[in-house]
């Protein structure tokens, strides 16, 4: 999960303050050791401390498996002060819901997306 949010800051129309999504659905198990949560905060303190207001990150999926994962990433936006304002919602229609996305963005999302066009 972390190495695909860090591609998509590495890609070309990725642009700093946009609202990011995290699908929690596809987390089959969650373990993180020190380095790895030294790295992450770094890297989130690099890509969003300089904002001037916060961005809207929705976490996708809530599971037993997946529950920690979200209850650390609350606690680090918590702990470190980032300008992040979390969302955990159960299901796409939701995301789309809460992030008041534009219909041109539907291109970036998987073909769900489409099936969900009137909640937008």
């Amino acid at each position: 999960l972390f190495v695909e949010t860090q591609a998509c800051y590495q890609r070309p129309d990725y642009q700093p303050g946009m609202s990011e999504v995290s699908d929690f659905f596809r987390v089959t198990s969650f373990e993180i050791g020190y380095d790895e949560m030294h790295k992450f905060t770094t890297r989130s303190n690099e890509t969003h401390g300089s904002l001037d207001s916060p961005i809207d990150i929705c976490l996708v999926g809530s599971t037993k498996v997946s529950e920690p994962a979200i209850l650390m990433y609350e606690g680090l936006i918590a702990a470190k002060n980032i300008p992040i304002r979390l969302h955990v919602v159960p299901g796409y229609p939701e995301m789309l819901a809460t992030l008041n996305l534009p219909e041109e963005c539907l291109k970036y999302f998987p073909d769900f997306g489409h099936q969900e066009r009137h909640l937008l």
